[in-house]
């Protein structure tokens, strides 16, 4: 399947169910409405137990998405063991903070020499290799989610880098990849903040129908990468 069947199927299968994309919705909702709260009112922190609750079901439930993707499903998978659900979440939080430590540490030395000496040469040779890093770290990290998910989500997989870079298929992976990345890194980013500048009804709207379906539409395409275009042993 090309890239542009991927995309075709991945809007359609986005609105395929529409209760588990209105739970989608809530969950969106919830966490920002969390978030929310607890900027306005920096006492209301014990609002963070649900956010982190929230973020962790709904990163496990795309996870999920992913998953029978790779393993020829078309439908959406059913929410439930609510537990298991929530340690995926958790291996996908450390799947990415893993791969993204390097890009972590150049943007923390780029942070401090800003303030330390202003911006200087090598400010700037600090910013290349954190957007060359970051770059790598988030291809490798949509390439171990897919291993880690084919693996029937064990974490191991996920860090089988040899493995991973093998089974990349570096051609067509980077093709398909850029649609992951710019709807993860800056559609999803652009609706959230416009959304915060809008009418409170308006802003509702969004976070129940436009950010699940990004969600779900950047999950599916992931694994429709997975399924076509990782190469499997």
């Amino acid at each position: 399947m090309n890239t542009k069947d991927m995309l075709i199927d991945s809007i359609k299968y986005s609105f395929s169910r529409k209760r588990t994309f209105l739970f989608l919705g809530i969950l969106f909702w919830s966490l920002s409405y969390s978030s929310d709260i607890m900027v306005e009112h920096p006492i209301l922190a014990i609002f963070l137990i649900p956010w982190i609750i929230f973020a962790l079901l709904e990163s496990g439930y795309l996870a999920t998405i992913i998953e029978t993707t790779i393993f020829g499903s078309n439908e959406y998978p059913k929410f439930k063991n609510p537990k298991a659900l929530f340690l995926k979440g958790i291996e996908e939080i450390i799947i990415v903070f893993v791969y993204s430590f390097f890009s972590i540490i150049a943007f923390s030395l780029i942070f401090l020499d800003v303030i330390l000496f202003g911006i200087d040469f090598p400010t700037i040779i600090l910013l290349i290799i954190f957007i060359i890093s970051l770059f790598f770290s988030m291809i490798m990290v949509e390439g171990a989610i897919i291993n880690c998910e084919y693996n029937n989500s064990k974490l191991k997989a996920a860090f089988e880098f040899k493995t991973i870079i093998r089974k990349m298929g570096v051609n067509r992976f980077l093709s398909s990849f850029c649609i992951v990345l710019l709807i993860t890194l800056l559609v999803e980013p652009l609706v959230t903040d416009y959304s915060e500048e809008l009418h409170p009804l308006l802003w509702t709207i969004i976070q129940f129908t436009v950010l699940p379906f990004l969600a779900v539409l950047s999950a599916r395409f992931l694994g429709l990468i997975g399924r076509y275009h990782f190469k499997i042993d």
